[in-house]
């Protein structure tokens, strides 16, 4: 870590007040980068040098001031951070009368500029993590790949797994949040860490998920088994729903989840439909998710190239195509269902098989995959969609 002039002179500030000597703090060259005395500022410290050359402690007593240009007597200790010197902090005053007031300096020193790489460092995971998303929810995921790849090394992040993005708008808490509190610098980030640590106190993310926030969205790419069912989605999203809206406190969350994905490249579409779907969330409803098929129905008749691109729909047509096709000729009967205008008796004549047979069909569609085209609009819809 490299100590800036800033952060020298900003630990020199906070430390004054408390041991009532100058303090210098000196970089690897030994030029004093921060000080109780401006003046001395920029200028060249000897005993800085002989304190990183040596690795140890250094003192300087009045009558050897000529043997140390630049210096004053006092005391002088490398600073130590991840059991490398990266530079010298030095209390003024005669040796003896401040050692112990030194070795409290060095303390101090050190503690803050480990905390400050610390900060550092989540500083820069965090701006890799945003970095990332915003380039995995671009439409060209060809073109970023190189990028995108060499940041997910870095974060040691698997891209592979298969995850959904839920998207959390923040507008009406950011509005509720401001209008309370007023329009402080220190607001929002306050606000974002409130919401991080109840999801990771939750346990709602870990380590194989991302969660970011972005203009007036959280945005969290959620790993799920890849055997995983819509109710599972659901689950998780109204536990989201109750650990942000703990106490009532933000209430006005709402919540859009879109398709799981089994490539990097489909979130990109799974960040589409989250983000449509959250506008049919609402008081009633905080927990919208594009496997609701109302949404869903919605989603592709007004999103265009939706119906290619739908993950959720697939999904649904594997179920249809493995499970009922070939035993229960699902295709032409609800082909011949849409036909008859949703007419059991109709459809079931124009298909030779006894009513009942019909209506056990429908009954194993609805059983398998939710599906019941003869009791709601839009489950017609998808049918029309997914047997046309």
């Amino acid at each position: 870590m490299i100590i800036t002039r800033e952060l020298a002179q900003k630990i020199v500030d906070n430390i004054i007040p408390i041991v009532h000597c100058n303090v210098n703090i000196m970089n690897s060259d030994g030029i004093i980068i921060g000080s109780g005395q401006p003046a001395r500022i920029n200028s060249y410290h000897q005993g800085a040098i002989n304190a990183i050359l040596s690795g140890d402690l250094v003192e300087i007593h009045s009558n050897q001031i000529e043997q140390f240009p630049g210096a004053q007597p006092g005391l002088n200790w490398p600073i130590l951070l991840d059991d490398q010197i990266v530079g010298v902090v030095g209390i003024s005053g005669e040796p003896d009368a401040v050692k112990n007031t030194a070795q409290l300096v060095k303390m101090i020193t050190e503690l803050l500029l480990e905390r400050e790489s610390l900060l550092e460092k989540f500083r820069l995971n965090l701006q890799l993590k945003e970095r990332m998303v915003h380039l995995l929810l671009e439409a060209r995921y060809r073109e970023n790949y190189d990028q995108i790849t060499q940041i997910a090394n870095l974060l040691r992040f698997n891209l592979h797994s298969p995850r959904f993005v839920a998207v959390v708008r923040l507008d009406s808490v950011l509005e509720k949040t401001l209008n309370h509190y007023g329009a402080h610098e220190l607001i929002i980030p306050r606000l974002e860490e409130d919401l991080i640590g109840r999801l990771e106190a939750a346990e709602l993310v870990d380590k194989n998920d991302v969660y970011v926030f972005r203009e007036k969205e959280l945005i969290i790419l959620k790993q799920f088994p890849n055997d995983a069912i819509a109710s599972d989605f659901y689950l998780w999203g109204h536990k989201l729903y109750s650990v942000l809206n703990k106490e009532q406190q933000y209430n006005c969350i709402k919540t859009g989840i879109g398709s799981l994905t089994t490539t990097p490249a489909e979130l990109y579409y799974s960040y589409q439909e989250a983000v449509f779907t959250h506008q049919h969330a609402d008081a009633d409803t905080p927990v919208a998710s594009i496997y609701d098929y109302d949404v869903m129905s919605s989603y592709l008749l007004e999103v265009p190239g939706a119906i290619e691109k739908c993950l959720a729909l697939n999904y649904v047509r594997k179920i249809i195509k493995s499970k009922l096709t070939a035993k229960y000729d699902m295709a032409n009967t609800i082909r011949i269902l849409l036909r008859n205008n949703l007419n059991v008796s109709l459809a079931a004549k124009d298909l030779y098989i006894h009513r009942n047979t019909l209506v056990f069909r429908l009954a194993k569609l609805k059983e398998l995959t939710g599906l019941s085209p003869s009791q709601f609009f839009n489950h017609a819809v998808l049918c029309k969609i997914i047997f046309k």
